[in-house]
Parts: C-alpha cells; structure tokens; sequence
C-alpha cells in the first residue's frame, strides 16, 4: 500500500447573477499506508459525525471546521483545486472541463483511485443498486469523461474513478471542508480558513495549467519522479505576494497612483483570463515558428534542387564566312521537298 495514492474529490461553485463565476474542484491525496490513520484521525477531528462545513458553519460548530483543516494540513500528501471560469448555464461543461485538467494531474501524480463525491440523491442510489448498475445517471458525464482520456490514452487505466456518498464516506469530508475553505477565502474575501491549508494546497487553471494564487503561500506540486511524498518546497511565484511579484506583466502606473484592493473573486478571474491570453499567444508563435520551419526547409529544397541540375551548354560559336541560320521555317520547307 506504500505506493498506493488515493485522491478524494469535491466541488464547490461560485456564481453571480448574468456574470462569470468560477467552478472549483477541490482534492486531497492520501497514501495508502496512512489511510487508516488518516480515517482515525478525521472521524476524531469531526467527532464521528457527518460533515459538510456549509452546514457547521451556520450553526457555529466552527472548531470541527478548524480541527478538519489541520487533519488535512497534517495527513495529506497534497490538497489541489482546479479552477474553471463558468458562465449562466454552463456548469456541466465548466464541471466537465474541469475534471479533464484534474484527471490529468492526479495520473501525472500516480494516483490509482478517484473518489468523488456522488452528485445522485439516496432515491437514485438505490434505485442504481436494484438495476444492478454501477453508475447512476447523474455520475455518468463524469465517467464518460474519464473513459474518453482513457480511451484516448491521454491518462493511464490503472487509475480508476469511483463516486461514492460522502455522508457515508470520511475521506470525502476532507474534500468538502478544503472545497469550502477556499470558497470562503475567494467569494467572500475570508481567507482565515484557507490559510490553514495553503502550505500544501496548490490551485490550477483548468483550461492551461498553470498554477494560480489567492495568497502568497502557496505549495508547488509533488515532482512524481521524485519521490517526494508531498510539496515540501514552495513553488518561485509562491515565494512573494501576487501584487508584489505578478505572475504577468503589468502596466506602468504613476508613483502616485492609488490602487483599490481587489476582490479575491475578481483577482483570481484576472489570473485565469491573463493564463488563457498567455496560452493563446504561446500557441500562436509556435505557429508561426513551425510555417517558418516549412518554409525555410522548402526554400533549402529549392536551392539544393538548382545547385544540382546540370548547366545549360553554351551556343557554338559562328565562323566568320558562315552563312545566315536557315529558319525554322527553311528547314521544315528543305525537309519537305526532299
């Protein structure tokens, strides 16, 4: 079981009316050899109670929120979020989008099993069960997803993707409550939560890949060649605040000019927007690099072509007392009469 990583999976979403929001799923890996005492240790964290931090939240039970955290902090070999923009009616495909990109990650990760949170109700689970079926209808675009990368080859089917109840489930409350935490830190600008977890916590853009930030201490990682059993070393641009050291250029401002705090939500949009418009123009020059390949192998072929052709002979040379060239047309006529 050294060698066996499970990853347990939830999503939160944060939606605003006619404006972008942003679809988030959040994961916490685990090795095999610690899962039982990381089990031990979360039902003690929540008093062996069902967790869903929304919940506990209103109704005050603050510290089961805060002792999860430090479970997660304290047991996982890497929590990660995967960060999609979504617009009015686009949740399945910001959903599907989004499990794509984690996908990838946790295979880059040797991650064997995937354990999302179940999006049927107990009516469509059972009914599942009775059918003999082991996917309901509502985790079926999701397995349909994990199929096509498996099929394409674009991850590895030793991995698996299971769905189960998190209400039955203690793996899964982790999962919940890092979800929620940075949900918290990003739509209502309360990152007291979030920063319980930020030292191995990492957040990708789901469409390019690259890393965002909602503050400055953020893990890069676990290098799957490495060994490493989680992120150990803060990433180059976690080393210094987002405002101090941005990730993109930005434009000269006066010495005097006063900037308005930005709200996480918007901060991290401007991340995603600035990744893709990245994405784009590097997609873009490596184009324009490979037509300038082509035509610099057609324009050498060319040239080898030309050296290698014969050369065309010189006319001989006229004798003084020669007559004038018969033309064409005298020697067809000669040729005729003959």
């Amino acid at each position: 079981m050294a060698d066996y990583r499970l990853a347990f999976v939830d999503e939160t979403v944060i939606e605003r009316r006619n404006r972008t929001g942003v679809y988030l799923f959040a994961g916490v890996v685990i090795d095999g050899a610690d899962l039982p005492d990381t089990i031990t240790a979360v039902r003690q964290a929540t008093g062996n109670n069902s967790f869903h931090a929304t919940d506990l939240y209103r109704r005050g039970f603050h510290s089961r929120i805060t002792s999860l955290l430090d479970t997660i902090t304290e047991h996982a070999g890497w929590t990660f979020y995967v960060a999609q923009p979504i617009g009015p009616r686009e949740r399945e495909q910001s959903r599907q989008q989004a499990l794509g990109r984690l996908l990838h990650q946790l295979d880059e990760q040797k991650v064997h099993d995937v354990i999302a949170d179940t999006r049927a109700g107990p009516e469509e689970q059972a009914q599942t069960q009775r059918e003999g079926r082991k996917v309901t209808v509502a985790d079926a675009p999701d397995i349909d997803t994990y199929k096509r990368l498996v099929r394409s080859r674009q991850i590895n089917a030793r991995m698996r993707m299971l769905h189960r109840d998190d209400r039955q489930h203690p793996g899964l409350w982790m999962a919940d409550a890092a979800a929620w935490a940075l949900q918290r830190a990003v739509a209502h600008d309360d990152p007291q939560w979030w920063s319980r977890i930020t030292d191995t916590a990492t957040i990708i853009d789901a469409h390019t890949g690259r890393e965002l930030t909602v503050e400055s201490n953020r893990a890069a990682p676990p290098q799957p060649a490495s060994g490493e059993r989680g992120p150990e070393r803060l990433s180059q641009s976690a080393q210094a605040s987002l405002l101090s050291t941005p990730p993109y250029p930005q434009p000269q401002r006066p010495a005097n000019h006063q900037t308005a705090p930005i709200h996480p939500l918007a901060n991290l949009l401007r991340q995603i927007e600035a990744a893709a418009t990245h994405h784009t123009q590097q997609q873009m020059l490596r184009s324009i690099r490979g037509l300038n390949r082509v035509i610099t192998a057609v324009a050498d072929a060319v040239d080898a072509s030309t050296q290698s052709m014969p050369p065309t002979p010189a006319p001989a040379p006229r004798t003084p007392d020669a007559g004038p060239e018969p033309s064409a047309a005298a020697v067809d006529t000669e040729l005729t009469i003959e």
